[in-house]
Order: structure tokens, then C-alpha cells, then sequence
């Protein structure tokens, strides 16, 4: 039984020699060193196949050695036959690496004895230069077609289909076609195929229609992916008849349409403006059993929304929830900006018939939509159903909500719900309290504000720059000094310290305010903790300085600003050229408006109506009159 199981497990009979290289004691044991003869195995062409052995060496010396080419070179040296193509072909396709291929390519040629390229080794290298993402992989192809040319290798048809994949026009893809003459080759369908998709890989679609008229007249008939991709290229190059006639030709030559046949046709009248074909081409699509996916129910309903047919669109809605065909983010919006023009509230209807595929990701899609278009009621409606169906809520959609209900002045209803946030899972974060601070603030609910910051102080989440910014410029909105003041030493005191911008809001605070030396004294303060002051700090204080009449410090704060290379804009001239105008400092207000306009700035309707007063002469109380050379106003400035 056992000799029987061991004649059945021999494949074939090979003789092998060794040597007893050590024998113990007993005599009972001893081992031997045996030797494997190198047998050249050949095919039933007579083509010797790759030694697997061989091939697993040689890729292993070359993924791990710290110097494989030389390693690689002692080893072939110990070898009897010399490495055939077809094992250099194996060994490059194991080789994971493109740069390290390409230098095995080169070392067969350059170091085995009697190794040549051939046709297939070739092939295996231009092959791998194709998948490879190195910017000089073509270059690298075109040396590998000269060298081809230069050895007088000839190429097959797969050389040329494998070159014309890499290739996308211009003077490669004629080199290609210009080798099929030269190599005496004849070209295939598959050929076609490829010289098809290079045209179209090169936005050239009357070409790649020439190639496909060629392969009809050599009776090639192209398969559903080349009807489909001509398709879908004549359609984005809106060449209509074209289009049309291909798709009648394929359907003539028995090759079905499938369902992406018919969606570039309905994206192409729908393009069109022709949603009459596009439905007729659904219902074809229907009637031959080929079940409409996503793409296709969204293409077709696009289509009817951008003619604005509702209830059609409504209809076609309602079919591919019945279908089973789960809706997108992508067919809401759809629906959704074509009801925002006066029949919003069919999206109730829209909502109910798909209830069992919404989730809390579209509601928030919606809530977030619907509160970026300004339907605050409507968002809000829908945000209730989320809150009511969902245990868990969307930090988006919450976020959105809050904006929206602080944009409409919604107060009361953004307060309770930052408060209820949590109980949907969510942690409520700073820049929710921020949003709902911003908007207490520009409404001066002062005693609103100052609970919700009490609240977050104790409840959390910490402050930041952001919250006292906000609520330093809230309270000195509504002429609360002292509170703007307070907050301020509170920050810093907190891990945030105070940056521009939190300055800018207590000068503005302090200064408008009546306390312009306070103003004045911060100012300089925040000068010396190293913080530049920009052209609002400026601004702001050369503002308060000229309502309070003290327009010399104002005009020597503006110099000293000029001098800072602090660029000022338009509101900063016109705020100090109207100062110089109510005292009756005309000269000095005409020289600024010559700075002005040599700095390359655009007056506004403030800046023209200071100069209607300038030009009226109303502060003067002596004229003498003169021309500007900058405005060619007659001007009479004070002695």
C-alpha cells in the first residue's frame, strides 16, 4: 500500500548523485549531500520554460541585497545556462519596483553573456513604465522604442497596443501607427480600441470617431464600453447628430445599450433643453428591463427640475423610492432648489414618501440647505422631525440650526436650544456659544449675554479669544464700560492673551465712549507688549480724538501711522478730512485729498460729499482765493 501511494505522489523520474558527508558511530545514520542536476525544462514548442528556482533566487537578491546587481552577478556566474528571456521576463514581473525594473532591463543586456532582448522582455518593461506615476515615465518609453529600433527588434501587436495606452495624441500616437507599418503588423479590434481611447484621453472626439467609422468599414464590431465612451465624449462636445447616429448604428448591430448608454443620452437632452426626448429615452430604458440605478434616476430628475416640472419630477421621485433605489444628498438638492422657488411646501411630501430612507445625515443636509438659503421656518421644522426620530444628533445640522435661528433674531428658541444640545448626544463647543454671543451682542441683550457667559463659565467649555473679543465689543456696543473693561483683565488673566483685535474693541469701547485718554493709554500699552497696530486701531482712535476737538493729536497720530508703513484706507481719509473740514482747516483737507489720490485710492460717496463742503467754503471766515493744483478747485484756506 505504501510503494502504491508512493508511485502515485511521483510526477516524474530524475536521478540525482550525492555524497555521505558525515557518518556517526552506529553506522546506522549518516548524511548526504546531493547534488541537483540543471535541467532546462522546454515547453511542447520547444520553448525553454523559467526555472522557478532560478526566478525566486534572483528576485530575492534583488528585493533584499545592499548591493543586488553586484550579489546578482556572482551568483549567475555560478550557474551553467545562462538567464533566458523568459525568466528575465518572470523576474521583471515580481519586481515591485518601476526604478529598480528598469535597472534590471538594462543589467540582463549589459552583463549576462549572450542575453538579448526580445519582443517579450520589451513588452514585460513598457508594460510596467505604463502603471508607473513617474514624471519621466514617457521619456523613459520613447529610449525604450529607440533602443527596440536601434537592436532591430521587432515589436507585435501588443507592443503597439500597450504604446498607444500610454500615449494620448501628437507625435507618439503617430510614431505608433507609423511602427505598425514598419513591424509589417496588422491591427486588431483590440487596437482600434486603444487608438479610440487615446483620442479621447486628448479631448479629440471628430478623431476618435474616425477611428470608430475605420473599424466598421473592416467590419470590427466595437463593444458597449467603445460605443459608451464615443457617447459619452460626442455628448460633451455637444455633437448632437453625431451622438444620435452612433447610437442608432449600435443599436442596429445588435449591441444592446445599457443602462449608462442611456444616461448620457438623457444628461444630453437634458443639456438640451429637450425633456420630452429625455423621458422618452428613461421609458426605453425602462421597457428593456434595464433597471435604473442612482445615477440614472438623479440624471433624469435633474433634467425635469431644470425645465421646472414639479410634479413630474415629484412623480419620478416617488418611482425610485418604490424601486428600492435609495436617494442621495446629491437628488435632495436637486429637489430641493427646484421647490425653493415658491413650492416649498411640497418638500413635507418629499420628505414623508421617503421616511424610511431618511437619516439624520440627509435631515441635517437639509436643515443645513434650507438655513444657507434663508428658510429659517422650514429648517427648523425639519430639524424638529430629526430631533424626534433621531437619538443621535449632527453637529452640523446643529450648528446650522443655531446660525440660522441667531440670524432671524430668534433669541430665546438659540438659547434653549444650546441648552438642550446634549441631550442628543452632542457636546456643545465654543464656537456654538460664540454664534449665539455674536448675535446677543448685536442685539444689546446685555443681561441675556451676561447669564449665558455665567453658564458657560461654570458648565463649560472655556472661553476663547474669540468669546472675550465678542464680548468685549458686545458690552461697548451698548455702553457698558465697566464690563468691557472687566472682561478685558479677565483675559488676561486666562491662558488666552489679548491680540489685536481684542484692543481694537476696548479703544473702540473706551473711546466712543467719552474715556479718550484711557483709549489712548491702552493704546500705547498694547504698543508695548509688541503688538503692531493695524489700520482699525488707528482708525478708531483718530475717530474718538476728532469728536473730542483735539484734531492735532488726531493729524499727528496719522502721521505717526504713515511713518509705521501702516497703510490707511478710505475710511481713514475720510474720517480726518472731514475733522479738517468742520474746523476750517481747508488747505490741510485738500493736501490729504492729494495723498489720497496719489496712493491710488477710490472715493466714495462719503469722500465726494466732504469735498461738496469743502467746496462751499461754509467754515471760512476769510477768502482768498487760488486754485488747487491737484483738484482745480478754487479754494480760500485760513490765515
Amino acid at each position: 500500500m505504501n510503494s502504491l501511494r508512493l508511485l502515485l505522489r511521483r510526477g516524474y523520474a530524475t536521478k540525482y548523485s550525492g555524497r555521505v558527508v558525515t557518518e556517526f558511530d552506529n553506522g546506522r545514520s549518516f548524511a548526504v549531500e546531493v547534488h541537483v542536476p540543471n535541467i532546462q525544462l522546454h515547453d511542447a514548442r520547444g520553448y525553454p520554460l523559467p526555472r522557478r528556482d532560478l526566478v525566486c533566487k534572483v528576485i530575492n537578491i534583488l528585493s533584499k541585497s545592499p548591493d543586488p546587481f553586484l550579489d546578482l552577478s556572482d551568483y549567475l556566474q555560478t550557474l551553467t545556462l545562462t538567464l533566458t528571456v523568459s525568466e528575465a521576463s518572470e523576474i521583471l514581473k515580481s519586481l515591485h519596483s518601476t526604478p529598480l525594473a528598469i535597472q534590471f532591463f538594462r543589467f540582463c543586456h549589459s552583463s549576462i553573456s549572450k542575453f538579448r532582448h526580445d519582443c517579450f522582455t520589451y513588452n514585460r518593461i513598457l508594460l510596467i513604465l505604463s502603471k508607473s506615476s513617474s514624471p519621466d515615465r514617457f521619456d523613459s518609453v520613447r529610449r525604450i522604442v529607440d533602443e527596440m529600433e536601434r537592436s532591430r527588434v521587432r515589436g507585435n501587436i501588443s507592443t503597439v497596443n500597450i504604446l498607444i495606452g500610454i500615449f494620448s495624441g501628437g507625435e507618439d500616437l503617430d510614431r505608433c501607427l507609423r511602427l505598425v507599418k514598419q513591424w509589417e503588423l496588422r491591427m486588431n479590434r483590440y487596437t482600434y480600441k486603444c487608438l479610440l481611447q487615446a483620442h479621447l484621453r486628448s479631448r479629440d472626439s471628430i478623431k476618435a470617431l474616425e477611428v470608430y467609422q475605420e473599424m466598421r468599414r473592416k467590419d470590427y464590431q466595437p463593444d458597449i464600453f467603445v460605443y459608451n465612451m464615443l457617447l459619452d465624449a460626442l455628448a460633451k462636445d455637444e455633437k448632437v447628430d453625431q451622438a444620435n447616429k452612433v447610437f442608432e448604428e449600435m443599436k442596429g448591430k445588435h449591441c444592446e445599450p445599457d443602462e449608462y448608454t442611456y444616461i448620457i443620452l438623457i444628461r444630453m437632452t437634458g443639456k438640451l433643453r429637450k425633456p420630452d426626448d429625455s423621458i422618452a429615452l428613461f421609458q426605453e430604458m425602462v421597457s428593456k428591463n434595464l433597471a435604473p440605478n442612482l445615477i440614472a434616476y438623479n440624471t433624469i430628475i435633474q433634467v425635469l427640475a431644470a425645465s421646472k416640472m414639479v410634479d413630474k419630477t415629484i412623480y419620478l421621485f416617488s418611482k425610485m423610492v418604490e424601486n428600492d433605489c435609495r436617494p442621495n444628498e446629491f437628488t435632495y438638492s436637486v429637489i430641493l432648489n427646484l421647490l425653493v422657488s415658491g413650492q416649498l411646501g411640497r418638500l413635507d411630501e418629499v420628505v414623508e414618501m421617503s421616511k424610511k430612507y431618511m437619516n439624520k445625515g440627509i435631515y441635517a443636509y437639509l436643515v443645513r440647505t434650507l438655513s444657507k438659503l434663508g428658510h429659517a421656518s422650514e429648517a427648523h421644522r425639519l430639524f424638529c422631525y430629526m430631533w424626534n426620530f433621531h437619538d443621535k444628533g449632527d453637529r452640523d445640522a446643529y450648528l446650522s440650526m443655531l446660525e440660522s435661528l441667531c440670524k432671524e433674531g430668534k433669541m430665546v428658541e438659540a438659547i434653549n436650544l444650546l441648552s438642550k444640545i446634549h441631550e442628543k448626544g452632542i457636546t456643545s463647543d465654543t464656537i456654538m456659544y460664540n454664534t449665539v454671543f455674536t448675535a446677543l451682542g448685536k442685539s444689546k441683550l446685555i443681561s441675556h449675554l451676561q447669564d449665558l457667559y455665567e453658564k458657560m463659565k461654570k458648565e463649560g467649555p472655556l472661553p476663547d479669544i474669540f468669546t472675550y473679543n465678542i464680548l468685549i465689543s458686545s458690552f461697548g456696543r451698548a455702553g457698558r464700560v465697566d464690563e468691557a473693561v472687566s472682561i478685558f483683565d479677565e483675559l488676561e488673566n486666562s491662558d488666552c492673551k489679548p491680540d489685536i483685535v481684542s484692543y481694537n474693541s476696548l479703544i473702540n469701547c473706551l473711546g466712543k465712549n467719552g474715556d479718550v485718554d484711557e483709549a489712548h493709554m491702552r493704546f500705547r500699552e498694547m504698543e508695548e507688549k509688541g503688538l503692531n497696530p493695524d489700520v482699525v486701531t488707528y482708525s478708531t482712535l483718530i475717530e474718538c480724538f476728532g469728536k473730542s476737538d483735539k484734531v492735532e493729536m488726531a493729524c499727528r497720530l496719522f502721521d505717526e501711522m504713515l511713518s509705521e508703513g501702516c497703510c490707511p484706507n478710505i475710511v481713514m481719509y475720510n474720517i480726518l478730512l472731514d475733522f479738517l473740514e468742520r474746523c476750517g482747516r481747508t488747505a490741510e483737507a485738500v493736501d490729504l485729498y492729494a495723498k489720497l489720490k496719489e496712493q491710488g485710492l477710490t472715493s466714495d460717496s462719503i469722500t465726494y460729499s466732504i469735498l461738496e463742503r469743502l467746496q462751499s467754503g461754509s467754515h471760512r471766515k476769510s477768502r482768498i482765493c487760488r486754485q488747487n493744483p491737484i483738484t482745480g478747485w478754487v479754494v480760500s484756506p485760513l490765515r
